[in-house]
Parts: C-alpha cells; structure tokens; sequence
C-alpha cells in the first residue's frame, strides 16, 4: 500500500483493510473487583444529570489503571441525590493487580447538565483524575467547585489542587490553569510541572478576537485563526462563528521567548490542533470542503513551514486522534459515522507506515489508549481491562 500525497499540503490516505481482530495478550475480568453488572449495557449517550467515570490511563511503559464508578448513573429515587463513587485500579503489563482506591466525588448535577468525569496522564507517570464543576446544595445557594487529584503509581494522592483545569500539555502532560476568570481576550495561565508539581512557567497572552482551539505545547502554544466572509469578498475577524460563512484560517505559534510561525490553510478549511512536540511542531487534523471526504488530512506543521501528512482514517469515516505516544509516532482513532450503531473501528498507526497496525471493530462505550512506547496499547470494554501487544517497525 503507497501513501498519496498530492495538493499544497500533500495528503495520505492510509488504506485501513479490515483485518483478523487481534488477540489480547491479557484479559482480566473487572466484575470481582467492582465492576457495576450492567456498566457495558447499550445506552443512550446523551446528556446525563449525573457524572460518572470510564477510563484508561497508561501510567508509564509497564502499568495501566482503568477506573469506573461504583456509584448509580442516575437517581434510583427522585428525592435522594446521588452520591459518587470511583474506583481506580492499577495493573502491571502482565495482568497483575498493583493497587486500588476508592474516591468519593460529587456526582448529582441537581437536574442540570453535567460533563463525563475525566482522567488522563499526568506529569512524570502520574495519573490526573478530574473532579468536575458540579452545583452544591448549601443553604438555598448553588455553589461549583472543580478540582484535579494527582495520583502516584501507587493510586496515592501527590497533590489536591482546587482550580479549574484549563488543559494538559501533550508531551510532558503539564498543567494548564487559567487565572481567574476573564471574558476579554488578556488572560494569564499557570503552568505546572513534575510530581509533586510546581509552576514552571506564568504565560500572558492576548488572544486575537478570532482565536480558536488555543493548545498549549511545554515551551510555547498553539492556536487557529479564522477570518469569514460575512458579506461578499469581504472578510472579517470576529469572535463569532457564523454557521455556512466562508473561512480564511491560519494556524500561529507562540514560543518562550516570543518567536513565532504561522502557516495558512486553503480558502474553506479549517484545524483542530492535535498537540505540540517536543520540537515545536504542531500536529493538526484539516477539515474542509471536499465532498466525501469526512475525515479529513492528519498533518505535522514544522517550524520550517513544510508539512508531512500522516496516515490516517479513510475518507469516508468520521473521527479523530483519541491517544498518541508523545512523539506522535503511533497514534490511534475511533472511526464511525454511523450514529445508530453501537460500535465503529479501532485503527492504531505507525506513522512510517502506510497500513495500519490494528484495525478492529471496537465499541462506542468502550475506552482504549497506547502505552507511552506505543508498543502496547490497552482497551477498558465488555467488563474487562485487555492488554495487546504492537509490533515493532524497524
């Protein structure tokens, strides 16, 4: 199979050819250790009142942790709020259990809307878990509070932090917290780093009006400009997207040191940044006008204004990156368009490459990530943690 690449941009479109569904090298059973009997049932995956967990995490090369609450997805009496409850696990690569822990949240959103709990990789192999903006019920006053829980290996606390998080950076997993809160375009972030973390960096940024999809890198960020055409060959930079308006977009870099780069788009795409690398490079999926091409173009903007398009979905799917190595070597997506189904494609890439590694049918409630290395990856499905192996390409 040959990569294409054709146009400005250039453009691979990795043929993804359904293969074997591939063998877990362990598959552990969740139900003896408190897995909710039903946790895996088809539901329907609109909005919830009620917050709950469903993740997995590689900690490092060699352990994973899979967490889900213990507690109800939704009031069993309408009068009594729920109460949340997650349990956290950790494994080795070959199955064995290393630690557990239980964490009581806030999980009744009180009839309103309310996000997924959240868990990621953090900081020097440590696991981030994401206490969510829930409303408090104290003295006929409705009070939110967020929070980020930073666990060891060991599933033991490394540091309690009470402010909202922004975002994680992609190679290093830093911290991103905005300070204070702010409609203007002058904001200031705090950057933490390390285990237990400490600030590493105080960033003041004045966003242009028409910043989008700002992403912070280690040493620099990342973010998209749009200007759109409102009334004929006339465009503009506003802070507001108008649905069917015709855009001119630009992706901008910003370093340490205030140096900069940019690279524009073709007339009518647009980006969503991926992340930053280590060397300053921006990964990005470009969206555009092309008919039937629903997925889109997977690149890297270097520093030096080149672009190296990546393997990716076929044009007809529908998705996006959900787990990368920090290198962005290897990088898996979820694949479907196909919105009454249960289920869509898990596809793994190498990215020098042209074929995928995995490509197996996958489902939409289930969670899986690659390991650092990207030599294994892990998948939380059907009530059971699984652990694969990749091979290797020389």
């Amino acid at each position: 199979m040959i990569a294409i690449v054709c146009s400005l941009f250039g453009r691979s479109k990795a043929q993804t050819k359904k293969e074997p569904e591939p063998v877990p090298d362990v598959r552990i059973d969740l139900s003896p250790l408190g897995l909710p009997k039903n946790f895996f049932s088809p539901k329907d995956d609109g909005p919830t009142t009620i917050i709950g967990y469903r993740f997995v995490v590689w900690l490092n090369n060699d352990e994973v942790a899979v967490g889900f609450n213990t507690s109800p997805n939704s009031r069993v009496v309408p009068e009594r709020k729920v109460d949340g409850s997650a349990r956290l696990l950790a494994f080795s690569l070959d199955g064995k259990l290393k630690a557990k822990r239980d964490i009581a949240y806030l999980a009744d959103g009180y009839g309103e809307l309310v996000a997924e709990g959240e868990a990621a990789a953090g900081p020097r192999g440590t696991l981030l878990f994401r206490i969510q903006s829930v409303n408090l019920e104290k003295e006929g006053r409705h009070e939110s509070k967020s929070s980020v829980l930073q666990l060891d290996a060991n599933l033991k606390d490394v540091a309690h932090i009470d402010r909202f998080l922004e975002q994680i950076t992609f190679v290093d997993h830093a911290l991103v917290f905005q300070e204070g809160f702010t409609l203007g375009q002058s904001r200031t972030y705090d950057v933490l780093d390390g285990s237990p973390p400490v600030q590493v960096h105080r960033w003041q940024q004045d966003w242009p009006i028409d910043a989008r999809d700002r992403k912070f890198g280690d040493h620099g960020l990342a973010y998209m400009v749009c200007q759109q055409e409102l009334r004929p060959n006339e465009y503009v930079s506003t802070g507001v997207v108008y649905a069917g308006a015709k855009q001119r977009c630009k992706m901008r870099t910003e370093g340490e040191d205030r140096s900069n780069w940019e690279i524009s788009l073709k007339d009518g795409e647009t980006a969503v940044i991926v992340g930053l690398l280590a060397d300053g490079s921006v990964a990005a999926q470009i969206s555009g006008n092309e008919k039937g091409n629903n997925a889109g173009q997977l690149v890297i903007w270097k520093k030096d204004r080149s672009i190296d398009p990546l393997p990716w979905i076929p044009p007809e799917a529908c998705g996006s990156v959900q787990s990368a190595t920090p290198d962005m070597s290897r990088y898996a997506a979820f694949a479907t368009c196909d919105d009454r189904s249960d289920s869509g494609r898990l596809i793994i890439f190498d990215r020098r490459s042209p074929t995928s590694l995995v490509n197996q049918r996958f489902p939409k409630n289930g969670r899986a990530a690659l390991s650092p290395d990207g030599l294994h990856y892990a998948s939380f499905e059907a009530g059971e943690l699984r652990i694969y192996s990749l091979p290797k390409i020389n």
